[in-house]
């Protein structure tokens, strides 16, 4: 749906979604650099609208029908655009670190009971793989602790916690912090509870160690017969061994690209790859671990799994 955002339905019951926060505001490096200090950062809404309506598999219909937002750290580009989303979703229950949670205060109609903080739950390895939460019958959730890249150099935009409710919303896109990262794991269940696809799904490039803990969650989890990752392009350079680690763990049957395109740029405009990395370089290491089985869906675009 833009930058990492994602809509999961499972064919066994199409009336509990899950959904990672799109982006489609898309800040210039320009406005970034000299307008959002002086003036802030909010959500494009006419832009969202417009580009929502763009989108026939994600109309207002399915959307309503979104019970799980699955978030895995707070920067702007994966939280900027929720709020305003969020008025056509009233069932969905918004699940994050205790940031994420403390950033949404904010929002109205999103109390308590929908900022669920998952730090509790999250797994952290084998022996502390966590706890699933079940969405509906067919689908289940489960949290990993994860963790951010830099994004450049050695320099990590708004890095750090919120640590109480704010109040309002962010002024600027320095104010959405980071907080714990996290992946996920979407199971979705056939009739008799087993987990026939496992979406393995995170938003930032992580290093070798964070990839082991996190295979070594999903592998104590119940067997799943097809897995699929939804792995971040943007930044896949920094940590040298990303995502071969993760690759050779899970052995993915497909690979989803999302957060590949470039978030400085309008929506409107025809989409490019994010500017400093090397696509080619990056197709080149995912080959030796599933071939061409791997896809860099365009925003609006249906990629439907049967085997």
């Amino acid at each position: 749906m833009g930058v990492a955002g994602f809509l999961v339905v499972p064919w066994r019951d199409t009336t509990r979604l899950v959904l990672t926060p799109p982006m489609f505001t898309n800040p210039s490096v320009r406005w970034l650099t000299f307008g959002d200090l002086l003036f802030g950062t909010r959500p494009d809404t006419a832009r969202i609208t417009r580009r929502l309506a763009a989108m026939p598999a994600a109309n207002a219909a399915r959307l309503s029908r979104v019970h799980a937002v699955l978030v895995g750290h707070g920067h702007y580009d994966h939280l900027i655009d929720l709020p305003p989303m969020l008025t056509g979703m009233p069932h969905a229950v918004v699940y994050g670190s205790s940031t994420v949670a403390n950033l949404l205060a904010p929002v109205p109609g999103l109390g308590p009971t929908r900022r669920v903080a998952i730090d509790s739950v999250a797994g952290d390895n084998a022996a502390r793989a966590g706890r699933s939460l079940p969405v509906g019958p067919a689908i289940r959730i489960h949290a990993m602790r994860w963790a951010h890249a830099p994004n450049f150099a050695s320099l990590t935009i708004a890095p750090g916690q919120q640590t109480t409710p704010r109040r309002s919303l962010p002024r600027t896109v320095h104010g959405w912090k980071m907080g714990t990262t996290y992946a996920w794991a979407i199971d979705v269940l056939d009739d008799t509870g087993t987990t026939r696809y496992r979406f393995v799904y995170h938003d930032a490039a992580a290093g070798g160690d964070v990839q082991r803990r996190a295979a070594d969650v999903v592998r104590a989890l119940p067997a799943a017969q097809h897995t699929v990752l939804m792995m971040t392009a943007a930044n896949y350079d920094q940590p040298g061994d990303y995502p071969d680690i993760l690759l050779a763990s899970l052995d993915p049957q497909h690979v989803l690209l999302g957060h590949w395109d470039d978030f400085f740029t309008s929506p409107d405009k025809s989409e490019r790859v994010v500017r400093g990395i090397d696509a080619r370089a990056l197709a080149t290491r995912l080959q030796p671990f599933v071939g061409t089985r791997w896809s860099a869906p365009r925003a609006g675009a249906v990629t439907r799994f049967v085997w």
